[in-house]
């Protein structure tokens, strides 16, 4: 009982002390510190092996990458690269369209299965800019990028992680249930485009269009044709790493991703070496942007380990089997709150996976319908402020909690419960 009271009140105040400006670093200490003593976990090894180990393994795994990916985003910036992609697609789609148009771009780079984390650093520049061109809220960046990622996380056939995770605990492929999927992913999208243009209306009746420009960290200036790359130019560079993480998946996330930022990097230096005014300069200030985005994730990373080591998880499987209703209702809300406190959507399906997935099975719950609701389930609760990807996202935009999280809340969160919860009861009534 302890150990449940403790983990709750430790998420509870670790999102107060994010709200009220407390650093990540310092948050997610006293937080795992809550978590150890009350569950009864030796304190020393707790910090110096389980939260330490956390931290220290994304440190190793993604140190190169967030510093490539930092680079990568900072010399689009200074090129006019983003710049002239925005300006094309306002163009061609008009202002209204903004929001669908970020939306497009995060839905089919996540269905490749592009890293999370890529996808922030590629598409920011691009979302950045065509809100800037339209004198719009940028607060709400963290939002569109995330939310358009969760329209395809578990998309039917998506290459992504989420969907090819439960493949290896149900045989199962990744179209599992297409009708589940698509469900999902058009509550969510539809979600997402009313959401966007509602946060955009009632932002102008609060500020002028100069207080909204106002807010980017970089002022920018519109500049004109002319002085930009042409449109096929600027859009190679993403072509291109989309195209090499594609095609060197076999080797590995890691190697592939760096590989691939690699050749985006050198390639818009050989084209656009005249538009960069400081190389040195360009090339420290993109890798100190991505390197300090990298210690506030690793402190969540090493909070997540101390969660998943807590003995209330024990209690919470034993609740979960123990839930008076349908099977497919349990593996919904059993997902979602695994999700919830461990932060990632991998190890929400992996907790559950391993510790229920053999049980449902035995139940004989339709495998593919099971795919799908776990899949989809982990995307709800995975951006709560212990989730790595969704601090990164807010750091690399630039937004802090309290001014960007209630849209991911509303235009994201709560679409995705809602439309989990529909999928769960279709799933319930045959519906698959």
């Amino acid at each position: 009982m302890l150990a449940t009271i403790g983990l709750i009140i430790a998420i509870v105040l670790l999102v107060v002390m994010i709200i009220k400006g407390i650093d990540m670093i310092t948050a997610t200490v006293i937080t795992a510190a809550i978590i150890l003593v009350t569950s009864g976990l030796d304190l020393k090894e707790g910090f110096l092996t389980t939260f330490s180990g956390g931290a220290g393994g994304f440190v190793a795994s993604w140190f190169l990458i967030l510093g490539l990916g930092g680079v990568f985003g900072q010399l689009v910036l200074e090129t006019g690269l983003a710049t002239k992609i925005a300006q094309t697609l306002t163009k061609k789609l008009g202002t209204k369209m903004v929001g669908l148009v970020i939306l497009i771009c995060t839905f089919f780079i996540t269905l490749l299965g592009i890293n999370g984390y890529i996808m922030v650093f590629v598409l920011y520049p691009i979302a950045d800019n065509l809100l800037y061109e339209n004198k719009m809220d940028r607060r709400v960046l963290p939002f569109l990028l995330l939310g358009g990622g969760a329209s395809a996380n578990g998309f039917a056939y998506s290459l992504d992680i989420c969907n090819v995770l439960p493949s290896k605990y149900l045989n199962t492929s990744l179209g599992s249930a297409p009708l589940l999927s698509f469900v999902f992913t058009a509550i969510l999208a539809v979600c997402y485009f009313l959401y966007f243009n509602y946060a955009q209306k009632q932002s102008l009746k609060s500020n002028t269009p100069d207080q909204l420009l106002a807010m980017y960290k970089t002022q920018q200036t519109s500049v004109s044709e002319e002085e930009l790359p042409g449109i096929f130019i600027s859009v190679l560079p993403f072509v291109l790493v989309l195209g090499c993480v594609v095609a060197t998946s076999g080797w590995g996330t890691s190697p592939s991703i760096m590989f691939s930022l690699v050749i985006g990097i050198l390639l818009i230096i050989c084209t656009q070496l005249k538009r960069i005014k400081n190389m040195k300069t360009s090339i420290k200030t993109g890798s100190s942007s991505g390197l300090n985005s990298m210690l506030t994730v690793a402190a969540v990373m090493g909070l997540s380990k101390v969660l998943g080591a807590s003995p209330a998880f024990q209690q919470l499987q034993q609740a979960v089997l123990a839930m008076n209703m349908p099977a497919y209702l349990k593996a919904f809300f059993g997902t979602t709150v695994l999700t919830g406190l461990t932060g990632s959507a991998i190890s929400g399906e992996t907790i559950f996976m391993e510790s229920f997935g053999k049980a449902f099975v035995d139940m004989g719950v339709n495998v593919a319908a099971l795919h799908r609701i776990v899949t989809e389930s982990a995307l709800i609760l995975n951006k709560l402020p212990n989730s790595s990807v969704a601090i990164l996202t807010m750091s690399i935009c630039g937004c802090s909690l309290k001014e960007s999280y209630k849209h991911i809340i509303l235009g994201t969160m709560i679409p995705a419960f809602v439309a989990g919860l529909v999928i769960a009861l279709m799933a319930t009534a045959g519906i698959v």
